[in-house]
């Protein structure tokens, strides 16, 4: 028989892509229960467990060491062996598919999981060759090829015969932690969480999804020790991601759930996966993405996103990037960050998100993000206003695999301000009622300059804020007569309760004031800004 070769990353999100057979693997699909292959460890540990590392017959195993040491030996960082991988590579090896597909991705995730791994899921490759000698060739060659693509520092594996060939899995990791021990299973109260970065990264940040589906943010200094209480006051499963700062951006360094006031479960329902055709081609995935996210916003109470041309651009080059130039992460060699390229197209935005995912449809690629909460955070943000979708597809033996890029921005909506003149007043007033100073009195011929002069501001991309406010009072020189003295202020902002706020708006001796609103876009501004134009006046 011939060779099979089948390199088949196996973590989605931000480091990396995971691969699922679609469809029923081995009998699973829709509904379907999975049950652990052995025994669950009790507790989450970071430092390799004892034992072989290639599960398998002893001169297969042997060569495939062989491979995995020798493909390594270019590596900057040396790859630790954990008995923990192989067992892992043996359940997932039991569950490959026809052609070696691998099974679902959580399925997977589950394994590791009731192994006690914490970082992201491993990295799977899996491959045959009807010889000992071809066995050790491709291993090195194709952990060479990760290697050269991504940074992995454990790995285990298992090899058996299959169909003619010596079928071997690999599964790599990278493990950018130490952390102490911690049971997987906890009663209700504080979460104790301490440990150190390794490898470089910084800035730890642990993000957790509650029972509820609700996603807390929360920074644990500039690293690279941390050491946090994690509140879990509710029963439920806690799902903790652990985020840091590395060569590639934002890192996930860990993901991993914690059952709070229940036991750890042993067998998991499948939520099902891509059907056949459902993969498509790149504009379908995207299409398909959009209405995945304003689905799962709709249920958490957001509002739904847009899509904007211009920022679909940004999402698909980066895409088109990482395929080509072999990396997946946030941080590019050639363009920056995503806030860094969202700004070199001409996007200005006070706020930037990134998701990046891969698999084999916008199924998957949806469910790998909803299951990191740093992700569903982006998610689901309240704040943003529009996406841009990039999906680019790669052959993968007898398929196509789809990395996308997701970039989440918050822009203003085009909205009715008709009433955003007296609106502001009400406000205004409500702050000077709270520092003891008389309501202001809504002038006309101020209302009227003010509104005029907020217009003129978009018409003339050339008129500078004070030009406009100079403008606004010289055109009152008529009315001087009415006040003592009269003066302006102009902001530009994203929601008119902003402008409510400004200090001199709170002057105790003026008695009347003119605002103009209007909303527009100039080349120095966002879309569908805001233009505030305040004119205040003393009595005579």
């Amino acid at each position: 028989m011939g060779t099979l070769t089948r390199a088949l990353p196996l973590a989605l999100l931000l480091i990396a892509c995971g691969p699922k057979g679609g469809g029923n693997l081995s009998g699973e699909g829709v509904g379907e229960t999975v049950e652990a292959p052995g025994p669950a460890e009790s507790m989450y540990r970071t430092e390799p467990s004892a034992g072989a590392f290639v599960a398998g017959p002893a001169d297969a195993a042997a060569a495939v060491e062989r491979g995995v040491l020798s493909g390594s030996s270019a590596s900057s960082d040396p790859i630790v062996g954990d008995a923990r991988l192989a067992t892992l590579a043996s359940w997932v090896a039991a569950k490959l598919g026809e052609g070696g597909l691998p099974p679902p991705h959580e399925v997977t995730d589950f394994f590791a999981r009731h192994l006690g791994i914490v970082e992201a899921v491993p990295h799977l490759l899996v491959l045959g060759n009807p010889t000992i000698e071809g066995l050790e060739s491709g291993v090195r060659d194709s952990v060479r090829q990760f290697l050269a693509r991504q940074r992995y520092s454990h790995w285990g594996a298992s090899v058996a015969e299959r169909d003619g060939l010596n079928l071997v899995v690999v599964a790599l990791s990278r493990r950018g932690l130490t952390m102490a021990p911690l049971s997987r299973q906890q009663a209700a109260g504080p979460l104790r969480l301490q440990g150190e970065l390794t490898g470089g990264l910084s800035r730890p940040t642990f993000v957790i999804t509650r029972p509820d589906g609700r996603t807390e943010r929360i920074p644990a200094g500039s690293g690279p020790s941390f050491q946090m209480n994690l509140p879990t006051e509710d029963s439920g499963e806690y799902r903790v991601e652990l985020l840091a700062k590395g060569t590639e951006g934002d890192t996930v360094v860990a993901n991993f759930p914690i059952w709070v006031g229940m036991d750890a479960p042993n067998q998991i329902v499948l939520a099902g996966d891509a059907g056949p055709g459902e993969a498509g081609d790149d504009d379908a995935v995207e299409a398909a993405l959009l209405e995945a996210i304003n689905r799962e916003r709709a249920e958490a109470g957001a509002p739904p996103v847009a899509r904007m041309e211009s920022l679909d651009e940004v999402a698909r080059l980066h895409s088109v990037d990482m395929r080509d130039n072999e990396f997946v992460g946030h941080a590019s060699p050639t363009t920056g960050g995503a806030a860094q390229r969202t700004a070199a197209a001409g996007i200005q935005t006070g706020l930037v998100l990134e998701n990046i995912g891969r698999g084999y449809g916008a199924t998957e690629i949806h469910r790998g993000l909803m299951g990191s909460p740093g992700h569903r955070a982006n998610l689901l943000n309240p704040d943003v206003t529009h996406v841009g979708l990039g999906v680019v597809n790669e052959p993968e033996g007898d398929r196509r695999a789809f990395l996308a890029t997701e970039v989440f921005v918050r822009m203003n909506r085009a909205q009715d301000l008709s009433d955003a003149p007296s609106r502001l007043v009400a406000m205004i007033n409500e702050g000077r009622r709270a520092r003891g100073a008389r309501e202001l009195e809504a002038d006309p011929n101020l209302m009227e300059a003010a509104a005029n002069a907020a217009q003129a501001y978009f018409a003339n991309p050339d008129q500078t804020r004070q030009d406009t406010v100079d403008d606004a009072s010289a055109g009152l020189r008529e009315f001087a007569i009415a006040f003592s003295r009269v003066g302006g202020l102009m902001t530009v902002v994203n929601d008119i309760g902003e402008a409510s706020r400004l200090e001199p708006t709170f002057d105790p001796e003026i008695a009347y004031v003119g605002i103009g609103i209007a909303q527009g876009t100039r080349p120095d501004t966002p879309p569908n800004s805001i233009a505030v134009v305040i004119l205040l006046a003393w009595p005579r």
